[in-house]
């Protein structure tokens, strides 16, 4: 059976589309995983690239800033003083694309240690808006949201919290 010409337009404008959306996740996929390496590096001011001017992030205990700035001096107290050392290790990524606009998810495993020298585990999700600008994908809002935060000694089965009882 031969397919008519409007047929064979709309299948090629979806396979164009569908090339799209994963060219765009996996720009999105490397502008957090370069985020990652960068954080444990300690190179805040390079991370801030990769948000918006008026992005918010919400990290629960480890605080809540917005706009670039405020996430700016947020990120550089925390790797200085609370968080003497991280490595991110994100995985299980799932990423919607609307357009110009996208939602990511990640799992975070990371060994710390805090700013008293404890050694530490860190376990939750990450979980990102995204938006185009300018033709390249930046963070438009940035959540983690901890499952535990636990001294390494004690682990997450005793003590799912560093300041639990």
């Amino acid at each position: 059976m031969k397919r008519n010409e409007s047929e064979q337009i709309e299948e090629k404008s979806t396979l164009i589309d569908n090339i799209q959306k994963l060219l765009d996740k996996d720009a999105i996929k490397e502008l957090w995983y370069n985020n990652c390496y960068l954080i444990d590096q300690g190179e805040v001011d390079a991370v801030m690239e990769s948000f918006t001017e008026d992005a918010i992030m919400d990290t629960g205990p480890f605080g809540h800033a917005e706009g670039r700035d405020a996430i700016r001096g947020m990120l550089g107290k925390l790797f200085t003083s609370e968080l003497l050392f991280t490595k991110h290790m994100v995985h299980m990524p799932l990423i919607e694309i609307d357009g110009d606009e996208a939602v990511g998810k990640w799992y975070l495993d990371c060994p710390t240690i805090s700013g008293e020298g404890e050694a530490v585990w860190t376990q939750g999700t990450y979980r990102h808006t995204f938006r185009r600008v300018n033709g390249e994908w930046k963070i438009s809002k940035f959540t983690f949201e901890a499952s535990y935060v636990t001294p390494y000694d004690k682990g997450w089965a005793k003590q799912p919290f560093m300041h639990d009882a």
